[in-house]
């Protein structure tokens, strides 16, 4: 059995392949009558299988199928392009766009589940499960570092098959919790004693966590700033150590110095993310904060977001002066001072626009 996407104008041809698929061949079928809403529903939830007509308003399927290659979530679907166009320009067009098969209309019912049985046994085993400690860092403020945790962990929750926690460890209010839309209590304050005594675990720390909507879970700052004293590395070891028992991935938003707790980050992540932007204050502080963390070269990766509009320095330009490669570059999203009104991520609001698909890039980056 497999999660099959139909996506057809045709409102008899729809309901009729999902009876055949959903009855006969014991299928999940989700169905969607024109291009934009199918690609919506391939990102929220990828199929196995995606039978894409050719002709539809507004979006043409060789355009869906295109889009869905492109897209790091749909990007190993199977593709089947069902048409009444029947020329042998049509299927290389469909192969061009990225299709594995092509199927002329009319078709038989049985015919289709014969051929959909046998792409779909074609498919290889799946890959491990993703799994890791992913740090978002800068010691510059200002450059998107919680942005791009939060929608980086909600992104993992909906693709890595595995459960997400997302930990906030910034001392001083963190904003993890407020971009989810979540109120920050309870938060690891009330239990750093605990941690620094080495008296936390799995189960004790469950207690401590924020669910979102998503599935995601969240370790959360406090809204006041700890002004005694930040958390040591000892506690954050303790913290991280009893999630990591829980939650086969984390994403860890770490604060913009480096005290204790952002050195017991770096010792125990798989891989390290360091933000910045084009700005030549940005860009000399990450120059610095690399020679910094050099023992940690092998897994730290350079990321570009670009915060504001406009053009700014390529990333090769970017990756000389850094003397380091830059992984992933955040395009600018003016839908992002809204997402952040609303406690609503753009990876959840607008699943399919450019910047939820690179950030869905960024995990595949960290992943590799």
């Amino acid at each position: 059995m497999g999660k099959i996407l139909v996506i057809d104008d045709e409102a008899d041809l729809l309901e009729m392949m999902r009876l055949v698929l959903q009855q006969r061949g014991g299928h999940e079928v989700t169905l969607s009558a024109e291009g934009h809403d199918g690609l919506t529903k391939a990102v929220a939830n990828p199929p196995d299988l995606a039978i894409i007509d050719v002709m539809m308003p507004g979006m043409t399927g060789y355009d869906v199928c295109r889009r869905l290659r492109a897209n790091p979530v749909t990007a190993s679907i199977v593709i089947m392009i069902l048409t009444a166009r029947a020329q042998p320009m049509d299927r290389e067009a469909a192969m061009d766009a990225g299709a594995d098969d092509y199927m002329t209309k009319p078709v038989t019912m049985t015919e289709l589940l014969e051929r959909v049985n046998e792409l779909l046994s074609r498919q290889p085993e799946p890959p491990p499960a993703f799994s890791g400690t992913f740090a978002l860092a800068s010691l510059r403020g200002g450059v998107g570092v919680t942005t791009l945790a939060v929608n980086l962990a909600v992104a993992l929750t909906q693709t890595s098959g595995e459960p997400v926690c997302l930990v906030d460890l910034c001392p001083t209010s963190g904003h993890v919790a407020l971009q989810l839309g979540l109120r920050p209590e309870p938060n690891w304050s009330a239990i750093i004693e605990a941690a620094d005594a080495g008296d936390i675990d799995a189960e004790g720390i469950e207690p401590y966590l924020l669910s979102h909507n998503s599935g995601l879970r969240v370790l959360a700052s406090p809204f006041v700033p700890v002004v005694e004293r930040g958390i040591s590395q000892k506690a954050a070891h303790v913290l991280l150590g009893a999630l990591q028992q829980q939650f086969p991935v984390l994403v860890v938003d770490v604060p913009s110095t480096l005290d204790e707790a952002t050195m017991a980050v770096m010792q125990v992540a798989s891989a390290l993310g360091m933000v910045l932007t084009a700005e030549p204050p940005s860009l000399q502080t990450s120059i610095g904060t690399l020679r910094s963390l050099s023992q940690w070269s092998s897994k730290l990766y350079a990321i570009m977001n670009q915060v504001a509009p406009g053009p700014q320095l390529p990333a090769d330009a970017i990756a000389r002066a850094l003397k380091h490669p830059v992984a992933a570059t955040i395009a600018f999203d003016p839908s992002q001072a809204r997402a952040l009104a609303q406690g609503t991520p753009l990876t959840l609001s607008s699943p399919d626009s450019p910047f939820a698909q690179a950030i869905r890039g960024l995990g595949q980056v960290f992943g590799r």
